[in-house]
């Protein structure tokens, strides 16, 4: 399925110089999670996969040892915090540093942003993602399981297109930046104006060129109209597009000022998640996220 519909680039759009520009490719990210739900995969494939960058196994043991976890004694082996966490927690503590890179130092000039601002919101998102999944009780625990692992690595890279914006068109990405925080119309609709092309679909065509599975595909470039994406995987794109949206509300800053949220309540409603709950929800994900170093 295309993407939703935006304005023609104003200049043709060049997938390798916006993967290039984004630095990192998220199949590590990927293949941590696959490996984390599958049963039959082994623990000494994920410490292998880990073990393998030290960079990623520093950061990985820093985040383990976080107040997040509260552990007492202090893990300094992947092997050790596979056996204190699980191979879930240790496979999303992983996954998000092997695309940290890409976000870090993403400097654009526009009033109340930092070089840190979207890498913090995206791992906010990522990190938020298990509180909405785990309130879709129409799905078997199976299904929520699955749903689980691949929205935290969608919510990771969701705006991978934000990247390519910043750097390959920095001046009018900076402005539609501006426009949109100050006057609470969607980031999309901006870049669309200036740029011809928004993010999340630089997002997807980037994570067709990687060949991610369809349904992060989706989840990414209907981050911003999850009920465009196709019927049967279109959990995945509104359990993203809640997550934005409360973790917004829960304060967290970003490039994007949307205020209307004019399709929160129809994807948590294709969740069968009560929007009464939504204020609770937001608390949550003010709690959890109090404990992670980002």
């Amino acid at each position: 399925m295309a993407p939703t519909a935006t304005a023609s680039p104003k200049k043709p759009f060049d997938i390798q110089a916006a993967s290039e520009a984004v630095g990192v490719r998220p199949e590590t990210a990927v293949r941590l999670m696959q490996l984390a739900r599958d049963p039959d995969a082994t623990t000494e494939q994920l410490e292998e996969i880990i073990d393998a960058d030290p960079s990623m196994a520093i950061r990985t043991l820093k985040l383990a040892n976080s107040a997040l976890y509260g552990m007492r004694s202090r893990i300094s082996r992947i092997e050790r915090a596979i056996i204190m966490l699980g191979r879930e927690n240790v496979a999303k503590l992983a996954a998000s540093t092997s695309v940290e890179s890409a976000y870090k130092n993403v400097s654009i000039d526009a009033p109340g942003i930092t070089p840190d601002t979207q890498w913090r919101f995206s791992a906010s998102v990522a990190f938020a993602t298990e509180l909405i999944a785990n309130e879709c009780h129409g799905l078997t625990s199976v299904a929520r399981r699955k749903l689980c692992a691949e929205a935290f690595v969608t919510g990771l890279i969701h705006d991978i297109g934000t990247i390519v914006q910043a750097k390959l068109s920095p001046k009018p990405f900076a402005a539609a930046v501006a426009a949109s925080l100050k006057s609470g119309v969607p980031l999309i609709n901006h870049e669309r104006r200036l740029i011809g092309i928004d993010h999340a679909d630089i997002g997807m065509r980037l994570a067709e060129h990687w060949a991610l599975p369809a349904d992060l595909i989706q989840g990414i470039g209907f981050h911003h109209d999850p009920l465009s994406a196709d019927t049967e995987i279109r959990n995945l794109a509104c359990v993203i597009h809640v997550t934005v949206q409360l973790v917004r509300k829960a304060d967290v800053g970003s490039f994007d000022g949307d205020t209307d949220m004019v399709n929160l309540e129809p994807a948590m409603e294709h969740l069968h998640v009560d929007s009464r709950n939504t204020d609770k929800l937001v608390a949550s994900i003010r709690e959890r996220l109090s404990s992670i170093p980002i």
